[in-house]
């Protein structure tokens, strides 16, 4: 069970990493910002403290946000603010604030007590004023809380955005039950055998069942040129890098990545035409 919890924590990260990284860029940019405001403050009032003071509490501050930062996700997938729904949602969120605060708190003056000692001496008193700090950190948790919130959704309605417009640019291939999505932007060539085909790509390989000529089709619809240069084997035409005459007529082509062809005599007339447009 606990297995299953902690891959299913990891599984949070690794399915939002772009919001993670933002994320950690945040914290430590508040990170640098609020430590150099702290130790300049404090020099300015006549009581200059050591930097690695600043610098442990902000870093553990911000340590204990990112490994809070599931909650965060989890509530944006499970219930997302909507204008049809944000009335009801709001108790949820308010909730989830609450258990992000304390969670925080908990684990910032955890990692503090650890390393306060070790590193400076004696020892660290996060409620050495009393209890007053609680609805101090929370209202300061809560605008992080806030924050995260916000990024978290316009880093989600952006890429929905950008993924439902390329979607429409894609070529949509069969190979049995898979369905292949091919950027016609990434095609580089591909070998027909039968009703299939070899499909290399900018970033890799797939067999889909189709002609050349209904690929060769498809991408004319997206407007990628693509050419044949030998009955088996068509080219992208924008991914022509070099033309190397061989012995009998037949042409050396050089692709985008390296890759090498060899082009029929026969195609050579409409290759070169297609080449020199």
């Amino acid at each position: 069970m606990i297995r299953t919890a902690l891959n299913a924590y990891a599984g949070c990260y690794r399915r939002n990493m772009r919001f993670v990284i933002a994320t950690l860029a945040l914290t430590g940019l508040f990170t640098v910002v609020n430590s150099l405001s702290y130790i300049s403050d404090h020099a300015r009032a006549g009581h200059p403290i050591p930097w690695g003071e600043p610098v442990l509490f902000e870093s553990t501050s911000a340590t204990a946000i990112l490994i809070m930062l599931p909650l965060i996700i989890w509530l944006g997938e499970a219930w997302p603010l909507t204008k049809a729904a944000w009335f009801r949602q709001l108790p949820r969120y308010l909730l989830a604030s609450f258990a992000f605060s304390a969670g925080h708190v908990t684990l910032m003056v955890l990692m503090r007590d650890l390393l306060f000692g070790p590193l400076f001496g004696g020892s660290y008193h996060f409620f050495g004023g009393g209890y007053g700090a609680i609805p101090y950190e929370y209202w300061k948790d809560v605008r992080t809380f806030i924050m995260l919130l916000a990024c978290f959704f316009l880093m989600r309605d952006a890429l929905a955005a950008r993924q439902a417009k390329t979607k429409g640019t894609l070529v949509e291939l069969r190979s049995g039950a898979t369905r292949i999505l091919l950027d016609p932007a990434e095609f580089l060539f591909a070998r027909g055998a039968a009703n299939y085909a070899e499909i290399i790509t900018a970033t890799g390989e797939s067999l889909a069942r189709v002609t050349l000529k209904e690929l060769e089709e498809k991408l004319a619809a997206k407007g990628v040129a693509a050419t044949r240069v030998h009955r088996s084997v068509l080219v992208n035409s924008a991914a022509i890098q070099k033309l190397d005459p061989l012995p009998g007529g037949d042409l050396q082509l050089t692709l985008k990545g390296g890759h090498q062809l060899r082009a029929s005599r026969r195609y050579r007339a409409g290759l070169e035409a297609v080449i020199g447009q």
